[in-house]
């Protein structure tokens, strides 16, 4: 299994509209028809105390194998999952990527 995770270093007042935009981007298309998807989770930290430096929110993805995850980065669906991006002033940084390999 492959683990993915794409974190976005978000400003923290655009925290609960980049809430939004992610809830509505991935309803908006069928990652879950995908070969080899497994399952997806949103995540944004917990900053306690808060540091006011913003918030990342995190999106896992899990796959049965990185040719899957490499294969869903070339489809039409996350084409589409792509293009309605946000406004580049809402984030802090780049978004980063991470992907591991399960230890079985």
């Amino acid at each position: 299994m492959v683990v993915v995770l794409t974190k976005f270093p978000v400003k923290p007042e655009h925290a609960r509209a980049y809430a939004e935009h992610l809830k509505e981007a991935v309803s908006g298309f069928t990652i879950e028809n995908q070969p080899g998807f497994r399952q997806m989770r949103l995540m944004m930290a917990t900053n306690m105390p808060d540091n006011g430096e913003g918030k990342i929110f995190v999106i896992e993805t899990v796959w049965e194998d990185m040719e899957s995850f490499a294969a869903y980065t070339q489809s039409d669906a996350f084409k589409k999952s792509h293009e309605k991006t946000p406004p580049h002033d809402w984030f802090t940084g780049r978004p980063s990527v991470e992907t591991y390999e399960t230890i079985e």
